[in-house]
């Protein structure tokens, strides 16, 4: 159902995107009026909808969304100009056992450099014809794999060193996930039905969609070192704030473990909150 070359995976994996293969298109849960059903069971916050009709750039992630219920976006989404995401589609039985038999497959091709695979979840995306993602980084190791219709994974670079560490800093701190500069040396994977493409954590990409409705499945997780990292940016945040210049994560174990350790501390009040 998914082929990943091992010798590419081995010398890209939480470096770099690859494109990959998958069977996924075939699958009859990932059909419109399939997605069309889960919509109307699913959780309302965990689907969002916007217009698709907007800048590559879009800091804050302000956009325009239509008056109408989840059904009805992806019902008319062949003419509504729309873009959504079903977050979390997980929580379904079936689409659990999706993400899982997937995974398990990818799983067994993944170098263990990154740590071990954690927090899988999955999300599916359908969009209008024409419709743009705006430039934004995600926290996840990431497999999307186009279902219907084509599309355009723009890929690239921050800046420099110092962009980087902003515009990542202000994320983990909180920030909404979409960044304030197109990206560099950008490449494009062009994606049909069958394809698809490896994005590891923090990298810059943009999306533009073909001319044809397009669905697309997203199976993340998240490895040690990627929930370390986070966790270190966050703290860097906050130590920005203050004034202090904060070391980038990987430069120093002694300090990304300290700084761990006080995220932990620091979080522990809204992990009880939540558990309450």
């Amino acid at each position: 159902m998914i082929t990943l070359d091992r010798e590419l995976t081995a010398g890209a994996y939480g470096r770099a995107p690859f494109a990959v293969e998958h069977g996924v298109d075939r699958d009859p849960r990932l059909t419109l009026e399939s997605l069309v059903g889960l919509a109307a069971e699913h959780p309302a916050d965990l689907i969002e909808h916007n217009l698709g009709t907007v800048p590559v750039t879009l800091p804050g992630g302000a956009a325009p969304s239509l008056a109408l219920d989840p059904e009805a976006v992806l019902r008319e989404i062949a003419d509504n100009g729309s873009w959504m995401v079903l977050k979390n589609v997980e929580r379904d039985p079936a689409y659990a056992a999706l993400l899982d038999d997937l995974l398990d497959r990818v799983g067994a091709v993944l170098p263990g450099t990154e740590g071990t695979g954690l927090h899988r979840e999955a999300f599916v995306f359908v969009s209008a014809p024409g419709s743009v993602t705006p430039v934004h980084v995600d926290p996840e190791n990431n497999l999307l794999l186009q279902v219907r219709g084509t599309k355009a994974m723009h890929v690239g670079s921050f800046a420099d060193a110092d962009v980087r560490a902003r515009e990542l800093e202000r994320f983990y701190g909180g920030a909404h996930r979409n960044l304030e500069q197109r990206p560099v040396d950008e490449s494009t994977f062009a994606l049909e039905p069958g394809d698809g493409v490896y994005l590891p954590p923090d990298v810059p990409h943009w999306v533009q969609n073909g001319p044809e409705v397009s669905v697309s499945l997203s199976i993340t997780w998240r490895t040690r070192r990627s929930g370390r990292d986070g966790a270190v940016l966050a703290m860097n945040h906050r130590l920005r704030r203050r004034g202090v210049r904060p070391t980038p994560p990987g430069v120093s174990r002694v300090r990304d473990g300290a700084k761990v350790t006080a995220h932990r501390v620091l979080a522990l009040p809204d992990r009880l909150r939540r558990g309450a």
